[in-house]
């Protein structure tokens, strides 16, 4: 039932259109590369500039690869513009126009098709990572996407360029923040449960939180024990934003968590605006922990957040040498493959078991 509920709330108009228009819109005189264009069974209609217009039908890609080898073979893919459009019906020349696009753009979103068909086919899932605290027991756990394929699980920069590829940031992360919550229910997994936000995203935390929010109330896991960690900035229009949302979410009894501090200054200017639960160590920072400017802003950042009554957590810890450092200066929380990477919740839940 919740696979077929979150498939049935997605909006991905490339991947779930019964049919699409193709046009092509020459930009130069190319007498053989329009004349392959209509041996492909593409239309001239003068109506729409002198556009080479097909219908397609799903999924579209393959029809594409094939144009985009004809542009290729005439060296034309700066010659001409695309446009694509999900309709049933011939759109209109405002369409058309509004719609054109590079070659360059429209193989982007071909080539980004594979993670809306993932997201159609519940294939996209949580991995947690345990969060540690001094003494080494498990803490909490922050959720990771993957996209599990025959071979090895897709993840990170993939998933985040694909989605934008597609226009589907902002689908994709609401879907995300349900995926973690119930996959952390189902995994019988105790702790805090950090979920990664952009606050670019949010304009109205109400609404961006609503599946979050019925997911959490649902499967009956109190707000406090869901950490939303989100992205700092430094520039003051941001923070102040990040500050409005901070208060929505600490109203409705979210935990929070600013990520990527790297910096006295960043920290204090956030902290003076923004009361977190909890700030992460800029991952290059906790890298070099070992060196000696590094140590001085670590334990400059401990100290300043323990004053101010924040939990410090050290992200990308991947030696040992690095964790006693981080001990050291009296770091809270610890995460990092010197522990554990990333794993299938299914793992987890024979773990807990």
């Amino acid at each position: 039932m919740q696979s077929e509920k979150s498939q049935s709330a997605f909006n991905l108009p490339y991947n779930q259109s019964h049919y699409y228009w193709l046009a092509v819109f020459p930009l130069s005189d190319n007498t053989a590369l329009q004349s392959d264009l209509i041996a492909s069974g593409m239309q001239i209609v003068p109506a729409l500039g002198n556009a080479f217009i097909m219908r397609l039908a799903h999924p579209w890609d393959a029809a594409w690869k094939a144009v985009r080898e004809i542009l290729a073979k005439h060296e034309a893919e700066q010659q001409v513009e695309i446009a694509l459009i999900p309709a049933e019906a011939q759109p209109g020349f405002e369409e058309f126009s509004y719609a054109r696009k590079s070659v360059a753009a429209i193989n982007f979103l071909a080539d980004s098709l594979w993670l809306g068909n993932a997201m159609i086919e519940d294939r996209v899932v949580s991995y947690m990572q345990p969060v540690l605290d001094k003494r080494g027991k498990v803490f909490g756990y922050e959720a990771f996407a993957r996209v599990e394929t025959d071979k090895e699980p897709i993840g990170g920069g993939k998933i985040i360029e694909a989605s934008r590829g597609l226009s589907a940031e902002y689908i994709l992360d609401r879907h995300l923040h349900v995926k973690a919550i119930t996959s952390f229910i189902d995994s019988d997994l105790e702790g805090f449960l950090f979920i990664n936000f952009v606050p670019g995203f949010i304009h109205r935390p109400e609404k961006y939180l609503e599946g979050l929010t019925e997911a959490a109330k649902y499967n009956g896991m109190p707000a406090k024990q869901i950490v939303l960690d989100f992205t700092q900035s430094e520039a003051p229009r941001d923070i102040m934003h990040m500050k409005a949302i901070f208060d929505y979410c600490r109203s409705k009894g979210y935990s929070l968590s600013l990520d990527d501090i790297s910096s006295v200054a960043i920290a204090k200017k956030i902290l003076e605006t923004i009361r977190p639960d909890f700030i992460k160590l800029d991952i290059n920072l906790v890298r070099g922990a070992q060196g000696i400017a590094e140590q001085k802003i670590i334990k400059e950042l401990v100290h300043m957040a323990h004053a101010s009554g924040v939990t410090i957590l050290a992200e990308g810890v991947e030696t040992e040498a690095v964790h006693r450092e981080l001990l050291k200066v009296d770091v809270d929380l610890f995460q990092g493959y010197l522990f554990s990477p990333p794993v299938a919740v299914s793992t987890l839940k024979k773990a807990v078991g």
